[in-house]
């Protein structure tokens, strides 16, 4: 349970090989989004919970996501993040206790903190991250003209696809007008009902069937109310005729003699119904034909154009849609690329003037980028941003446009420029990336900023560099940096200690605030490798010395 309060400038972390420094670091890279796992829940518990608390200024979320927040515009407002992992591996994330998606708290995040981990020192080897880098530098202009550039690409392409929709082929249009025409008249002189297969195989069943039905209906008719005495009705008859006969000398069958009425009523409008059936069952020899020659035409509506009747009604509608967009095909034609041509010329436009405005902003960046590594002792440095353009027609613009950028490095005076993966060592690649993140940190923004070990292949004189460069970019920011130099960890406003320590037979981590005593215990340790002999011990004040001198400040006690 580790809770961390930091204060702003520069918060060096430091600690013995596998003391859990990185814990900071998948802490708030879990935060911001990252790849989470059971592992990082402890052996035993249920769950692990992050929760970072962030004091706002105005500004610092863009104004859409503070208004969904409910933050406070015009004073500073309090930000917590927090997401729980589950020992089965899932995450739960919280913006100010509400619960939110992986997503916005990803979005909310980037506003907020950058990570510079340790695969990051790669990143900068790789061609493809450099075009988006010159173009984080270049900020709102090239942001803006790339989402012109990007609007244009998507028109164009849209564009594209309507003519091939409609064929450039006069002929291939008219051969598909005409089938088109063909299959919608075919159908529609059908005039097909939902359904009608099926209501036309039933009475084809039925009618197959006529001859018996009628002689049922014919016998049961003659039974209910034939002209014999015997039939039903005829004997209901004589039964009415005799009760109603008692009821006039015994009023108590009256109710008996009004039922048994009611019953001849219904027997009466049965029989009725029956001569009715009966009528309807009356040969006509035509029908089964008719109904068998429909369902052929329907059967062969289906085999072309679907399974099932609504399938035929379906190709119908789109078939009618397609016809109705050929119709007149050459001059819709002849728009579309008229339309094409212009669109293919606005973008050329754009993507140069995407060119241009990036091409202006290299020249900045390379200036910037010599001028700090100057300053993390790469004295005769030069730097360069090279561009080719990308060949092909409008129809194969990429969407970042024409432009393939590369960065190049001389380290030394006199050697040719080359590509930074071709000559760039571990300590060089550390100092070009910590000169690009000085830079992009004005243009960003970015309030907290964590570097795991950017001190990767430094030491000495270029390790004091880059704790006095890290210094000047902690200026009214927050960064946090694991180090295991000396002389970046003196440079440091906080210095903080991570180590293990075991109770009750489990090992837990623990991170503290040094006082400055303690500060220069533990830079000695750094200078000597654990030992921090009383040499070590000296050489860690003189670091001390130096840093405070450097903010114009003395040691504090």
């Amino acid at each position: 349970n580790i809770v961390m309060e930091p204060g702003r400038g520069l918060l060096v972390l430091t600690g013995e090989t596998g003391a859990g420094k990185s814990i900071l670091i998948d802490a708030i890279s879990a935060l911001s989004g990252g790849r989470t796992s059971r592992d990082m829940v402890r052996y035993g518990q249920a769950s692990a919970t992050v929760e970072a608390l962030f004091s706002l200024s105005p500004g610092q979320l863009p104004a859409d996501v503070g208004q969904d927040l409910g933050l406070d515009e015009k004073g500073r407002s309090e930000l917590i993040l927090s997401r729980e992992i589950s020992a089965a591996g899932k995450s739960v994330c919280r913006i100010n206790g509400r619960l939110t998606t992986l997503t916005q708290l990803r979005d909310v995040a980037s506003s907020l903190i950058d990570i510079h981990g340790q695969h990051d020192q790669q990143a900068i080897f790789r061609v493809d991250s450099h075009l988006p880098l010159l173009d984080r530098y270049a900020g709102e202009p090239v942001a803006a003209c790339l989402a012109g550039y990007a609007d244009l690409l998507q028109r164009y392409r849209r564009c594209r696809e309507a003519m091939r929709e409609l064929g450039s082929d006069p002929g291939e249009r008219a051969r598909q007008i005409d089938l088109l025409s063909y299959q919608t008249r075919e159908i529609a002189a059908a005039a097909i009902r939902p359904n009608e297969d099926e209501e036309l195989t039933e009475r084809r069943r039925v009618l197959g069937h006529a001859e018996k039905i009628r002689e049922a209906l014919l016998e049961s008719a003659e039974i209910l109310s034939g002209d014999d005495p015997s039939s039903v009705m005829g004997g209901i008859g004589t039964v009415l005729s005799r009760l109603s006969a008692a009821a006039r000398l015994d009023s108590s069958l009256t109710d008996l003699d009004e039922a048994l009425r009611s019953a001849q009523d219904i027997l009466q409008t049965a029989s009725s119904d029956l001569r009715a059936a009966l009528d309807a069952y009356d040969a006509d020899p035509d029908e089964l034909e008719r109904i068998d020659e429909r369902l052929d035409v329907l059967h062969k509506l289906k085999r072309k154009y679907g399974g099932s009747l609504a399938s035929v009604a379906a190709f119908l509608e789109k078939a009618s849609a397609q016809l109705e967009k050929l119709s007149g095909g050459e001059a819709r034609y002849d728009q579309l690329q008229a339309e094409q041509a212009r669109l293919a010329a606005a973008l050329l436009a754009s993507a140069r003037d995407l060119s241009d405005k990036r091409r202006a902003a290299a020249t900045g960046l390379e200036t910037k980028i010599a001028r700090e590594l100057h300053d993390l002792g790469m004295a005769g440095v030069r730097f360069s941003v090279q561009f080719a353009d990308l060949p092909g027609q409008p129809s194969s613009f990429p969407a970042s446009g024409l432009d393939t950028v590369e960065f190049l490095l001389s380290a030394n005076p006199g050697e040719p420029l080359r590509p930074l993966a071709r000559i760039a060592s571990g300590g060089e690649a550390s100092r070009i990336m910590l000169a690009i993140k000085t830079i992009l940190a004005d243009v960003d923004q970015v309030p907290v900023l964590i570097f795991d070990e950017i001190d990767t292949g430094v030491s000495g004189q270029t390790a004091g560099k880059v704790g006095e460069k890290m210094m000047a970019l902690a200026q009214g920011r927050q960064v946090f940096c694991i180090t295991h130099m000396a002389q970046i960890a003196a440079m440091a406003d906080e210095h903080w200690l991570i180590e293990k320590q075991l109770s009750g037979g489990r090992t837990r981590t623990e991170l503290r605030l040094l006082l400055e005593s303690e500060r220069e215990t533990e830079l000695a340790r750094l200078l000597s490798g654990g030992v921090g002999d009383q040499a070590a011990r000296q050489l860690a004040v003189q670091l001390r010395c130096q840093a405070e001198s450097v903010r114009g400040r003395p040691v504090r006690s």
